[in-house]
């Protein structure tokens, strides 16, 4: 990491400038390659669906490939790769707890903004599952801790799938009409036996591969398989998030959006804070990299997950595409640059 710059002096040596504060152009092309697709996706969407191009049938279809077919194929090549050490054991735990306890106080808070039960659990999503793959959490944390800070970040994410099966699909089934009035239990069977749950699986096997040193067939890397997944989900998702996007209802959508920045960005650091403070109970303490790491992810913007989870259950998915996009927005703008500045 180069030494933070000072204005030269007189007779004095001119330090390098800092990748923090002086963005790197390597840093800014590198930006360029993960948004412009995204960009461009998600205008390409919203053109397509105000020119009626598209149905919006569409965005339900291609959330299906990417909730299906995209994340579970790149959680298991990605975990399959992944060197896990016991002492990185606090991370997918510290991570899953926080998903539980943001549901809890989303759900709560939902509560104070709206009667609709489609929008309390659509909120509740919201504030619990946040951005932290290659699109957002981890490429801030490469920038910030190189290839082994994102290889951590990996081990948190490592349970994303499982957690996002066995816990949100059953939230989401809970307030999705047709649903509401199941018991809990019943609703995890239905997850479980759920043709769209055919992620954990998938999952468990990458966890299972890679603890037992089975390696990664060398195809997968020549032929760049999760380089093309990564963005043909990205590509997807940001698609049908543009095509149902409806742009007259930030305004009206105001108090949700701002109510979610305070969690996001507010209350899921503080959470992640305390999770983490409980590690010092043990004899197996966060070091100072995965409390950065710890911080970073539970503070980023809302998932692309979460527009999934909207569409596929019926969860108010336009209000899903207002969340996710404003949101997303805040986090680049706002949170981003002070993330640089602290943990830079």
């Amino acid at each position: 990491m180069a030494q933070r710059w000072d204005p030269p002096v007189e007779g004095g040596d001119v330090r390098e400038p800092s990748p923090i504060r002086n963005v790197s152009s390597a840093m800014i092309d590198t930006l360029a390659i993960i948004l412009l697709p995204i960009l461009a996706a998600m205008a390409a969407g919203y053109l397509a669906g105000r020119l009626r191009l598209v149905s919006e049938r569409v965005a339900e279809i291609l959330m299906l490939f990417v909730t299906v077919g995209g994340y579970p194929s790149i959680s298991l090549f990605s975990v399959w790769a992944t060197d896990l050490r016991p002492a990185d054991a606090w991370l997918p735990v510290l991570g899953m707890a926080h998903i539980v306890v943001m549901t809890g106080l989303g759900a709560v808070v939902s509560r104070g903004l709206t009667r609709d039960h489609g929008e309390r659990g659509l909120f509740a999503l919201a504030s619990a599952l946040g951005n932290q793959g290659a699109t957002m959490g981890g490429f801030v944390i490469y920038q910030i801790y190189g290839d082994a800070g994102l290889g951590r970040a990996s081990v948190m994410f490592i349970m994303w799938v499982p957690m996002t099966v066995l816990f949100m699909y059953p939230v989401a089934r809970h307030y999705a009409e047709g649903d509401a009035r199941l018991p809990l239990p019943r609703l995890l069977v239905r997850s479980l036996l759920d043709w769209r749950s055919l992620g954990l699986p998938v999952t468990l096997a990458g966890i299972a591969l890679s603890l037992l040193d089975v390696p990664r067939p060398a195809a997968i890397e020549r032929w760049h398989v999760l380089d093309v997944l990564i963005y043909a989900v990205t590509v997807s998702a940001y698609f049908s998030i543009g095509l149902r996007l409806h742009v007259h209802r930030i305004w009206p959508y105001r108090w949700f959006i701002g109510a979610l920045a305070g969690m996001r960005f507010v209350v899921g650091p503080l959470v992640g804070a305390l999770l983490g403070l409980l590690t010092y109970l043990t004899p197996w303490a966060l070091d100072v990299q995965a409390w950065s790491i710890l911080l970073i992810q539970t503070g980023v913007a809302t998932a692309v997950t979460m527009a999934a989870l909207a569409n596929m259950f019926g969860l108010r998915p336009h209000e899903a595409s207002v969340l996710f996009v404003t949101n997303t927005v805040l986090y680049l703008a706002v949170v981003l640059p002070i993330v640089l500045w602290v943990f830079g």
